[in-house]
């Protein structure tokens, strides 16, 4: 009895002793993690500062380490950059970073992290990276002077060095973009969620066909965006956008171009009349994006765009405003873009456009609309290899003017062409001339009291300077009155006189007239280069109709 009772005694000092090395072990590593995650939440801190010379700090909140399963979390994390050391080290001539990050996240989780090679500045490399929340503000501190950019692996330090992470989940993220020498936002995106697959910072990922910026792929979904242009003048905001870069798709839902100034205050601040645009569009979608030959290659492909539903009002005072300065033709705004791009074809349908114009000597704006409106764009490019005289830019485009006569039109822009050539050829179907009196009267100063176009066609030949070609308009009945400038539609006797003069003497009123064969007309324009490219195409047709019909220079008279 007394042996067993020595032998139950012996088992329990010897579970006893298992017991407190397993307690003092669990203690040890309790308080070795403690301290481990304290070393590493400072080591951290501090390798971010010395690797960025001080332009950044960070602060770790709520760090939780887990070596032993490669995990670490944290509550929140604060990266805030230090623009009196960015200005200090630019004065001392060391290289600096061309903007400014500043980010505030929520809880992070990054899994299957080898602690050991974060450590020693070797490859970091972990299976996924969460982060909730982030709000992250780009300061642009500087102008991209750079000629050639070296790709990212190449200029990669630190533990960006070999970067490896298997997905990336960023969610509910928030972000802003801005000019350091101001602290109203350029561009904003609300609620982005990211999604990146298998992104290796390495030159094999570079070079690799299947990849897009070091990663098999990109969705990328926002909601909410905005721009807001430098000089003050507009914003774009937009619904949503999605991009998928493994599809090579980009989908933008509800945008539109909204002018922050009223009219005469926008053309104050430009010192010169300038078209006061308000746009809506339901959507715009782009498919066959090659975003790989833009990451390795800095060169834009895209097979299809579709421009659903356009709304464009626009006025110009030109009353009260003088136009300034040269507007570009479409060859020199195409010339004027550096990356090299081709978009195989563009749609744009169903849209509408309204004009309005104030013009000097007139008591009220004149207007005109363009309803049903659908276009198809191909082969627009700044590319020797894919533009050239034989092989232009084409638009096909068809519309109803002021909704209710059809005109149609194709346009071949051979973009690069160093004289802007370029042809028009088009269709004009039945009308009521009269639809004209909303913008013949207050702008020209014509009013149609009757007339009938039953079909027309026209072509002409354009260059930088003139414009020369022909047209046939078909048409019965016409006659017009001259109106007196300023009055709002009434007439002078002086007028009155003058338009039977017209209607008797100078205006044909039929084409073809009686017994004769019809009359082509002649289309002659000297481009006014401080005019936009629509303006000298409707110029084209103005001179067509009036050469047809006698009016030549009778608003005038």
């Amino acid at each position: 009895m007394q042996q067993d009772t020595s032998s139950h005694s012996s088992k329990a000092k010897k579970w006893l002793k298992v017991a407190a090395w397993v307690v003092g072990l669990a203690l040890f590593l309790v308080i070795g993690l403690f301290s481990f995650t304290i070393w590493l939440e400072r080591k951290l801190e501090r390798m971010v500062k010395e690797q960025s010379n001080g332009i950044y700090e960070l602060q770790l909140y709520g760090l939780t380490a887990s070596p032993f399963v490669g995990s670490l979390t944290m509550d929140s994390l604060y990266l805030e950059p230090d623009p009196k050391a960015w200005q200090r080290l630019s004065k001392q001539g060391d290289e600096v970073p061309r903007t400014l990050l500043q980010l505030k996240t929520g809880t992070i989780n990054l899994v299957n992290l080898d602690y050991g090679k974060v450590l020693f500045k070797k490859d970091m490399q972990l299976d996924e990276l969460e982060v909730l929340q982030p709000k992250i503000l780009v300061s642009v501190m500087k102008s991209d002077t750079t000629k050639s950019n070296k790709p990212l692996h190449e200029t990669a330090k630190g533990f960006m060095n070999g970067l490896a992470i298997g997905k990336i989940n960023v969610r509910q993220a928030t972000l802003h973009y801005r000019d350091s020498t101001s602290t109203d936002t350029i561009f904003s995106v609300q609620r982005l969620q990211l999604f990146v697959d298998d992104f290796k910072l390495d030159s094999t990922s570079f070079a690799a066909k299947e990849r897009a910026y070091y990663a098999r792929q990109y969705t990328l979904k926002a909601a909410n965006s905005s721009y807001n242009f430098t000089d003050g003048t507009y914003s774009v905001l937009s619904d949503s956008i999605a991009v998928d870069t493994k599809k090579g798709e980009l989908a933008v839902h509800k945008i539109a171009l909204k002018p922050l100034l009223e009219p005469a205050a926008m053309a104050r601040a430009k010192d010169q009349a300038v078209t006061h645009q308000e746009i809506k569009v339901k959507q715009v979608k782009v498919n066959g994006i090659d975003f790989g030959k833009h990451f390795r290659e800095n060169k834009l492909h895209v097979k299809y765009v579709l421009v659903q539903t356009p709304m464009l009002n626009a006025f110009k005072d030109k009353q009260n405003f003088r136009d300034k300065g040269i507007k570009k033709l479409p060859h020199e705004m195409v010339k004027s873009i550096k990356m090299p791009f081709l978009v195989d074809s563009m749609d744009l349908k169903d849209g509408y456009i309204n004009y309005a114009e104030l013009v000097p000597e007139a008591a009220e704006r004149g207007y005109i609309t363009f309803h049903q409106l659908n276009a198809r764009v191909t082969n627009i490019s700044n590319m020797p290899e894919h533009i050239t005289t034989e092989k232009p830019a084409v638009i096909n485009a068809s519309c109803m003017v002021m909704d209710r006569a059809k005109l149609e039109a194709t346009i071949r822009l051979p973009l690069l062409h160093p004289n802007g050539y370029h042809t028009i050829k088009g269709s004009i179907g039945k009308a009521n001339l009269k639809m004209l009196n909303p913008v013949l009267m207050p702008t020209g100063f014509v009013r149609i009291e009757s007339g009938k176009v039953n079909s027309g066609r026209f072509s002409a030949e354009l260059n930088k300077t003139q414009a020369n070609g022909s047209i046939t308009l078909l048409y019965d009945n016409l006659k017009v009155e001259l109106l007196t400038k300023g009055t709002g539609g009434e007439q002078s006797f002086g007028k009155k006189i003058l338009s039977k003069l017209a209607n008797k003497v100078a205006i044909k009123d039929s084409n073809p007239s009686e017994g004769e064969k019809p009359r082509t007309g002649s289309i002659t324009v000297t481009r006014d280069p401080g005019k936009s490219v629509f303006n000298y195409w409707k110029e084209c047709l103005n001179s067509g109709f009036l050469s047809s019909m006698g009016l030549e220079g009778m608003a005038e008279k």
